[in-house]
């Protein structure tokens, strides 16, 4: 597959997504022929989401991503201010299949769920800190369908220059502990790829809401009332 042609007369100032295509491709291919609905955490410049859009002709992709980068991006001073402006003109050509969240994930997701949406494909690749991965884990989880497939991106990022608390390696694992008997694992390296267990379809109706603050975040983790 001619992946490089996607990417052609783009607007690009990095590439830290292109090796995954080929793992991408192979867990991902019983999506082709669906009318996927694709979540992203995380957009930059929007290489990530062009290859589910080209990938899954039939796909919808919500992007949600702030576009001022994390704390590893403060050199790039006032460089990142152009990062938003290229996502828009590489995404343009896909009009209404794309729906740009400017938004933190956390109001972004809580507002996807008062919505009542659900997800196919979950890319979570956001902020790399691990409490804000966590977060991202728990919140995006509620929205997959069930046998739906989520991938964690940076699972070993940081691991030999950053304090665990800056990094999502701690997140991911904990999160992956609490819910072990809701996936199944398909893929672990520099990624995780999980798949939604079907038997967890009825949870949604049957579970605690969920948070719609960051004050309820614990309770919601220790299975605690929510005070709304």
């Amino acid at each position: 597959m001619d992946w490089e042609a996607w990417f052609q007369n783009k607007a690009f100032t990095s590439d830290w997504t292109s090796a995954n295509f080929s793992n991408w491709a192979q867990h991902l291919a019983g999506l082709r022929d669906h009318d996927a609905a694709v979540l992203e955490i995380g957009s930059w410049e929007g290489r990530s989401a062009i290859f589910f859009l080209e990938y899954l002709p039939r796909c919808r992709i919500t992007c949600v991503d702030t576009f001022e980068g994390g704390a590893e991006h403060a050199s790039l001073g006032d460089a990142i201010s152009a990062v938003e402006a290229r996502f828009d003109s590489n995404l343009a050509p896909y009009g209404e299949r794309v729906r740009k969240l400017k938004s933190r994930s956390l109001p972004a997701l809580d507002r996807l769920a008062q919505d009542n949406k659900t997800f196919d494909l979950i890319y979570i690749d956001g902020s790399h800190a691990r409490d804000d991965v966590l977060i991202d884990s728990v919140l995006a989880w509620r929205l997959l369908a069930p046998s739906g497939i989520c991938i964690w991106d940076d699972y070993t990022w940081g691991l030999r220059d950053r304090p665990p608390a800056e990094r999502p390696q701690h997140a991911i694992d904990a999160f992956l502990d609490l819910h072990l008997a809701e996936l199944q694992i398909v893929h672990a390296a520099d990624q995780i790829i999980v798949e939604k267990r079907p038997s967890t379809a009825s949870e949604r109706g049957n579970f605690l809401t969920v948070p719609r603050t960051a004050a309820n975040l614990l309770r919601f983790l220790t299975r605690q009332p929510m005070r709304l």
